[in-house]
């Protein structure tokens, strides 16, 4: 089985550098541009199903990826952004520059991270894992092509379910822009990282 993780597209926090988490904030016309450029480009591809986040830039996102094709989009909680709790809608650059911002550590250590509130990249990798045991390798002959459309931090935790990677190093390797792609091979129960992080814009 084939994976394709899709982050969604633009939205105006995003472009004005605001932590969204789980605020529902609608894809920006740029977004909604991004996605369409992304699904023409994917078009060939056979997806059996779409798995979103219950967020609506999520949701348009795999709305929009979907095309005219006849599948179904199955909504789950699990695929959410990780929550920041009172953070949310505040400056990432205002979190980076003073240390004693709730979440400096989340972007600047993130191996040192301790949620003020919200949570934990514990219980976002929890969550993910969930997802993969209990949706995903039980639909291993079911489906050949699937794509999940969810959030930056949270594919960031899924990858690290397959790789291990360290905490310290939770925002090291291929940025998880708007609309990228990250391809992931499912066999015998084992999950494989093919590519990350592909633009096809």
């Amino acid at each position: 089985m084939i994976i394709y993780l899709v982050r969604h597209g633009e939205t105006n926090w995003n472009k004005e550098g605001r932590v969204q988490g789980s605020e529902d904030i609608p894809l920006n016309e740029y977004g909604i541009e991004l996605a369409e450029i992304t699904s023409e480009q994917m078009k060939e591809i056979p997806v059996d199903v779409i798995f979103s986040s219950p967020l609506i830039r999520a949701q348009k996102t795999a709305e929009i990826m979907r095309r005219d094709r006849k599948i179904e989009i199955i909504t789950d909680a699990r695929l959410r952004e990780m929550g920041f709790g009172v953070c949310e809608g505040t400056l990432m650059k205002e979190a980076i520059a003073d240390e004693n911002n709730p979440l400096h550590n989340f972007i600047s250590a993130p191996g040192l991270y301790e949620a003020k509130d919200g949570e934990n990249f514990s219980d976002v990798i929890a969550r993910a894992r969930s997802f993969m045991e209990e949706v995903l390798l039980p639909a291993q002959g079911k489906y050949e092509t699937v794509m999940l459309t969810a959030h930056g931090a949270f594919i960031r935790c899924f990858l690290r379910c397959i790789e291990e990677r360290p905490l310290s190093e939770f925002w090291n390797g291929v940025p998880q822009r708007n609309c990228a792609v990250t391809i992931i091979e499912l066999k015998n129960d084992k999950f494989t990282v093919l590519e990350e992080g592909k633009l096809y814009y």
